[in-house]
């Protein structure tokens, strides 16, 4: 085409015409390659929803039990009491388990009691709950007691053998002979509802449904109650009054259900206990009703135009991505993008056949994700054009639409799984709710000064002794999340999507480095992918500490803008964006402040120490003035503006702490620690590909770590890089040490994940040009990310109960 438009003036009409018909035939064929697929993609949804709404499944609520939250709405917390008499057994004396029979029908409530002389801090605080080697639910906790929720599977085995464990998962276990007994009883869950309380079935479906709802209605003090029903605001019933428990039943008729929404309304005159109580709800259940075929056969509008939207929506973003490809539309990306969301349109109306909810509930989140997708696709592109061009290296568009397709895929997998009704990133109601606080209830002094709880509050007793020192935990994560309130979402769901965001970014900044170190775009590529697919990166999201997850991105983004700008750190244009990355690196969060902190110190001694090596090498050295400069100015701000304070108590506190730990050992503070070659061979097992149950901490970094030496020695030839990345393997290695006497959880691990894929992907690269090697490095990716899918699956399923 370019060459056409050229020649154009010294064509003959002839030539000219030709030129005009290629024009026209390339025009249209680049439309109908995307319109084509776009109207194949819409004829199989369509026909996929008509076909799986033809299926009217019915939907069972146990209420009171771990995955109701999705349905209710201004509900009371959950409940669970004994449904009969507890059966006592005794704790033997000094024992650290006792087991009693098992072959127990349904949930089963515990009750663990103390003996009068043991520390109630120990079973109140300091420990968990285990039966049958499996952590289990404590509904509460009163006083010497311990309750505990025993789901059905496992009380159904021959035995029951109760023990304590850690209240962290490889934490130390507390003493032996604290219970004094264990009594079992037969559970009943329930939740009451409030004086205007509502259960939600959204993309139900068409046509006529039977409510079945058991129920109490009936007030502790005998007041009446007055419960309403309503269904889509419509009023069916009023509930007869009873003390007992009763099974009430509805019919909800067709007439109603023209959207193939479900709204059903509980209104009641409230008992207060102070909680606003209406009706106990222990059951529910929608069961289809007779319907004509031409009722059912249409699916729910909104769940119609919903999926079409996702399905068209998702299309555009990989015909967005490709348009740069000049390629027959059934053999480049879309045609692979159409294959592909045509086989997840068959298997989403599998789902909804098979578990109408929560998949009725996902179609609006994916829409949702669909926008989202669609507007990070237009910034992504010019961002990422704009990140090569700082690299130097000129890039094709097929390498750039491949990273960013591992984006968009990578960014599906990670946010389908965070969008799922029973998602629960363990610690983000944590901070949001520190967030929360700032807003409303103005704890920003209290968190803010030296006696700040969240110094103490994330330093357990079991890691750190009863008396740990002083060290500072920056608010300025939870002060940058007070932000999140403006969306009409919750706050948890911003942090999760802006943790993502971060996280699958590195995807690109790996390999801008990968790029600016003189590796191919096949290396990059690499590397990017290996990232996106590692089992690790999953975990980090199930664990939900948003905080540490900020940090260690805004690690990664200092290590590149060093690589990439190094030339240029004395540029004011570059120390204008460059000290406010070093000032939030170092608030955002404390410890891998620290990590970049120790960074600095260490590239400078690098650079300094192999300036003798040649005049490549002693080139470098021009960057270390500006680059201390702006350290200077960074950590200046950071302690006026928060570490100041911290001097006197760090002094009197924690120097001593330190101190006694690192020259007598953890003892000295009350904490054990197994031996030191022990505790290296600790990260081993977590290191693999676990694929089965009771498995669910591995972080899938085997095959890699065994190519990390050679790769990271491949990188030699390259002085600014193979500095960077001794640097970086270095204060890896020294928390690694620093871990065995003060807790780490890890972080030096995490720290480290971006340059182990580059080393990996640099000797990938390498075996990629012989065929069976070839093998080898895609079995390897295909084995990490079926691990990855399944660890996230399996942790999602057990995530923590949310109230």
């Amino acid at each position: 085409m370019r060459y056409l438009h050229i020649l154009g003036d010294a064509m003959t009409p002839s030539l000219l015409k030709r030129r005009t018909e290629i024009t026209t035939n390339l025009q249209t064929h680049r439309v109908s390659g995307v319109v084509l697929p776009m109207l194949w993609l819409a004829i199989v949804t369509v026909a996929v929803l008509v076909v799986s709404y033809a299926v009217r499944p019915a939907v069972f609520v146990d209420v009171g039990d771990n995955r109701d939250s999705a349905f209710l709405v201004r509900f009371n917390a959950r409940e669970i009491d004994a449904a009969g008499p507890f059966e006592r057994f005794e704790w033997p004396a000094g024992a650290a388990t006792v087991t009693i029979p098992g072959q127990r029908k349904g949930v089963w409530l515990a009750r663990i009691e103390a003996r009068p002389e043991a520390d109630p801090i120990i079973l109140q605080r300091e420990s968990a709950a285990a039966v049958n080697g499996v952590r289990v639910e404590m509904p509460r906790r009163n006083g010497r007691e311990m309750f505990v929720k025993i789901p059905a599977h496992i009380a159904a085995a021959p035995t029951l053998t109760f023990e304590l464990v850690s209240a962290l998962v490889g934490g130390e276990t507390p003493p032996a002979g604290v219970p004094l007994a264990v009594e079992l009883a037969p559970a009943r869950t329930y939740r009451w509802s409030t004086d205007q309380s509502e259960i939600l079935f959204p993309r139900l479906g068409q046509g006529s449904w039977i409510l079945r709802l058991d129920a109490v209605v009936a007030h502790p003090d005998g007041s009446p109650v007055n419960a309403r029903l309503q269904v889509n605001g419509v009023e069916l019933a009023r509930l007869p009054e009873q003390p007992q428990m009763r099974r009430l039943q509805l019919l909800i008729p067709a007439s109603l259900m023209g959207s193939g929404d479900l709204r059903i309304s509980l209104q009641a005159n409230p008992y207060r206990d102070p909680r606003p109580l209406g009706v106990l709800i222990a059951d529910l259940a929608i069961v289809p009703a007779d319907s004509s075929w031409l009722t059912i056969l249409i699916p729910p509008p909104a769940a119609l135009g919903l999926a079409l939207f996702t399905v068209i929506g998702l299309f555009g973003c990989f015909a967005l991505l490709t348009v740069d490809i000049k390629r027959r539309w059934w053999l480049d990306a879309t045609g692979w993008a159409t294959a592909g969301l045509t086989l997840v349109v068959a298997m989403a109306g599998w789902a909804i056949v098979s578990y109408r909810f929560p998949s009725g509930q996902m179609i609006d989140r994916l829409a949702a994700l669909t926008v989202l997708s669609l507007g990070l696709m237009l910034l992504m592109r010019p961002l990422t054009h704009w990140l090569f061009r700082q690299t130097g290296v000129a890039v094709s568009s097929e390498f750039t639409a491949a990273l960013l397709i591992v984006f968009l895929i990578g960014f599906w997998l990670k946010g389908i799984g965070m969008l799922y009704p029973y998602f629960v990133g363990i610690d983000v109601f944590w901070h949001m709710d520190k967030a929360r606080r700032i807003i409303f209830d103005g704890a920003l002094p209290l968190y803010y000064g030296v006696n700040s709880p969240l110094n103490e509050t994330t330093m357990p007793v079991a890691e750190w002794g009863r008396n740990p020192p002083v060290i500072p935990y920056s608010p300025w994560f939870h002060i940058l999340a007070t932000s999140y309130v403006i969306f009409p979402w919750p706050m948890e769901t911003t942090a999760n999507f802006v943790s993502l965001l971060m996280d699958m970014s590195r995807v690109v900044l790996i390999a801008a480095i990968a790029l600016k170190g003189g590796f191919s775009q096949r290396t990059a590529l690499l590397a990017g992918v290996t990232y996106a697919v590692l089992p690790v990166t999953f975990l980090l999201h199930i664990w939900g500490n948003v905080p540490t997850s900020a940090g260690l991105w805004l690690n990664l983004l200092v290590q590149t803008a060093i690589l990439l700008a190094w030339d240029r750190l004395g540029e004011w244009r570059v120390q204008v964006w460059f000290v406010p990355l070093l000032v939030l690196t170092f608030l955002v969060y404390t410890v891998t402040g620290v990590f970049t902190g120790v960074f600095l110190v260490i590239l400078t001694l690098l650079v300094w120490l192999n300036a003798r090596r040649g005049a490549e090498w002693r080139a470098l050295l021009v960057g270390l003035p500006p680059l201390w400069v702006a350290t200077a100015a960074a950590l200046g701000l950071a302690i006026a503006i928060y570490y100041g304070q911290y001097f006197l108590p760090i002094v009197e506190r924690t120097v001593p702490y330190l101190a006694t730990v690192f020259t007598r050992g953890p003892e000295t503070v009350g904490v054990s620690r197994p031996p030191f070659l022990e505790y290296l061979w600790s990260f081993v097992p977590h290191l693999g590909y676990h694929i089965w149950p009771n498995h669910y901490l591995y972080y899938g970094l085997a095959i890699p770590l065994i190519f990390f030496l050679p790769g990271y020695w491949a990188m030699r030839s390259r002085p600014l890089l193979w500095l960077v990345a001794s640097t970086w393997g270095t204060v890896a290695l020294l928390f690694l040490l620093a871990g065995y006497r003060i807790s780490m959880v890890d972080k030096q691990l995490f720290y480290l994940i971006p340059l182990i894929c580059l080393a990996w992907a640099i000797i990938a690269e390498r075996l990629w040009e012989r065929q069976a090697s070839r093998l080898f490095v895609l079995a390897t990716l295909l084995l990490s990310l079926g691990s990855a899918l399944w660890l996230w699956i399996m942790r999602i399923s057990i995530s923590p109960v949310q109230n």
